[in-house]
């Protein structure tokens, strides 16, 4: 590995566990360089390098800070609808439960590891549509969120894993697919055994593309037609 990927690693691995935070600055170039033990040149190019991500912002004559990572609006808020009218319809969300699962599935294939946390969520969406949400994390993940409350859970969750974890979603593979709702989300949604709805896949990417949560979301059947915002 060159010097300069060693450092770009190194202030990688700062931000994931915390070290730097988002809106931080970073040391000086010329630290850096001591620290590290190479050029204020090598320096530069790390630095540029994960300013070419949005890991960091670099602002003449003030320095290098911990930026807000460069996300499309798609990736951070799913489900953003307006109606015919074109009025944005509002999200309203409750967590139905919190649970530990060993039990595997395609997000342990993805997630890997041996353990998880699943957050199911109802969420409706001004008041004319309901989704249903299994939302699938590594155990050690959700453990560092430290006692996180159901309230809090009740927001976006992909911006409080980057705000509180340092983990942003940096990429996000999408699939969707109309076919048989499985029972327990025909159930919560008010829908026969059977129906037909909508099943929403999504897989989230973090920091050194590696793999931070695995998401279905569910929705009955349902007429009226919505602009998706993105």
């Amino acid at each position: 590995m060159t010097k300069v990927s060693n450092i770009a690693e190194s202030l990688i691995g700062s931000i994931e566990d915390g070290s730097l935070r988002e809106g931080e600055q970073l040391p000086s170039e010329e630290k850096l360089a001591a620290h590290y033990r190479v050029s204020v040149g090598t320096v530069q190019k790390a630095l540029s390098r994960l300013a070419s991500s949005g890991l960091v912002s670099r602002e003449h004559g003030r320095g290098t800070f911990v930026g807000r990572p460069s996300i499309g609006p798609a990736e951070l808020r799913f489900l953003r609808f307006r109606d015919p009218d074109g009025s944005i319809l509002p999200s309203y969300v409750r967590v139905r439960s919190i649970r530990r699962i060993a039990r595997k599935g395609p997000w342990s294939e993805f997630l890997g590891g041996q353990a998880f946390i699943k957050i199911e969520r109802l969420i409706n969406l001004g008041g004319r549509l309901d989704v249903f949400s299994e939302f699938w994390l590594r155990e050690a993940d959700f453990e560092r969120l430290e006692d996180v409350s159901r309230q809090h859970l009740e927001q976006n969750l992909r911006i409080i894993l980057s705000k509180e974890l340092s983990l942003p979603t940096l990429r996000a593979d999408q699939w969707i697919r109309c076919d048989q709702l499985p029972d327990k989300a025909a159930k919560v949604l008010g829908c026969r055994t059977g129906q037909i709805g909508m099943t929403l896949v999504l897989r989230g990417y973090t920091l050194r593309n590696r793999e931070l949560y695995y998401q279905t979301i569910y929705s009955g059947p349902f007429s009226e037609q919505y602009l998706v915002v993105r």
